[in-house]
């Protein structure tokens, strides 16, 4: 036991007393009365002694806590996430909101930080007008950093785990109705015949792609890193193993975003008649390659100078422009009558909670479904 601590019992006026006398992990000297006997006798103080002892020994070791949140930060970016095998996007998601928080917090140290300051940052980013799901993000993203500082023994504890999140909206599913499908698709014929010939190439090329999200659920970046190798026309299935983000091709995030999925008949007819005029249809060419280079397609063109005109000229004002279309083809085939499970492994959903969205919004946008499910099941009556 270490010189100067120990276990001290001292007669009373009405009982004998026990208390513990031992150094701090500063060097101060501690006087901390236990109780009377015979409720506290001489095993049971020198017990909560070494439990002291152990604490003290903990703190000393302990790395100094004045450490800034920006330096920690800093730190966390460098020296613990290239360690994590995180994907790009992952990483980049992090980073974004690591800005937030480092202008927020700067050079506030670590240990000071309460759920007081935490709750202040929610409040102050919600008046800056991210969304609840945005400050969600953030307060995730700062639990893990603070879990890291905790291990690293900056701090004690974890201040996120007292914190509240936000509560989320939950905003209705938008897709789009069978006559703005059909009446996209028209669309993009007529600005295509309307076009000249190297620009109807483009509108030719943005509604075959439109035309397989919509058959296939295909995220945008799926869509444009789907190379010929991945797909079996005459089988109608294709696999997802690549995506497209920023430019770089790059795998799915989970494993249940890798998957394989069937494809009907008029999928089948557009992918056909992509084959056919495309000059690239080697194995390793992407299945909607640049018309004349070959290479990966610009989404942020398709969608600025293809996509949201058609939608235009179709009459539809929907936001989210390629996601309106995965929306769409999965709310569709859970209105068909499709298991859940089935719904789920064809949107490469890791969790049913994110799925369960379109299951409702199919209650809500296709009301015959029932009525189709059943005649599915029993037969016609």
């Amino acid at each position: 036991m270490p010189s100067g601590a120990c276990a001290i019992r001292r007669e009373g006026v009405r009982a004998a007393v026990w208390s513990v006398k031992f150094k701090d992990a500063t060097g101060r000297q501690v006087w901390e009365r236990l109780g009377p006997e015979p409720a506290w006798n001489r095993q049971r103080a020198e017990r909560e002694l070494g439990t002291r002892l152990q604490a003290v020994e903990r703190d000393r070791w302990a790395k100094p806590t004045r450490m800034t949140f920006e330096v920690f930060a800093t730190r966390w970016q460098t020296d613990y996430l290239p360690t994590r095998n995180l994907k790009a996007s992952t990483l980049s998601d992090y980073r974004n909101t690591l800005r937030h928080a480092i202008a927020y917090f700067t050079d506030t140290p670590l240990e000071p930080i309460t759920p007081e300051h935490l709750d202040g940052y929610v409040s102050a980013k919600t008046i800056e007008g991210l969304s609840p799901k945005t400050i969600a993000n953030h307060l995730a993203t700062l639990h893990e950093v603070w879990k890291v500082a905790k291990r690293w023994k900056y701090v004690h504890t974890n201040p996120l785990e007292e914190v509240d999140r936000p509560r989320l909206n939950n905003p209705e599913t938008v897709i789009l109705g069978e006559d703005e499908t059909a009446a996209l698709l028209e669309a993009f014929r007529e600005l295509a015949f309307e076009a000249t010939p190297e620009e109807a190439v483009w509108w030719d090329l943005t509604r075959r792609m439109v035309a397989v999200a919509l058959g296939t659920a295909l995220r945008r970046g799926e869509l444009l890193a789907l190379k010929w190798e991945d797909v079996e026309l005459l089988h109608r299935r294709l696999q997802v193993r690549h995506s497209l983000w920023r430019g770089k091709e790059t795998t799915p995030k989970s494993k249940a975003a890798r998957r394989t999925l069937e494809f009907g008949l008029k999928t089948a007819a557009v992918l056909q008649e992509q084959w056919q005029v495309s000059r690239f249809n080697g194995d390793t060419d992407p299945v909607f390659a640049h018309p004349l280079l070959g290479r990966s397609v610009d989404p942020a063109k398709l969608t600025r100078s293809y996509l949201r005109p058609a939608m235009l000229r179709a009459g539809i004002t929907k936001a989210g422009a390629w996601h309106v279309l995965r929306h769409t083809s999965l709310t569709a085939e859970a209105a068909c009558g499709n298991p859940n499970s089935y719904v789920q492994a064809r949107a490469g959903h890791a969790s049913f909670s994110v799925t369960e969205r379109y299951v409702h919004a199919a209650q809500v946008s296709f009301p015959g479904a029932v009525e189709r499910a059943e005649a599915r099941l029993f037969g016609e009556s």
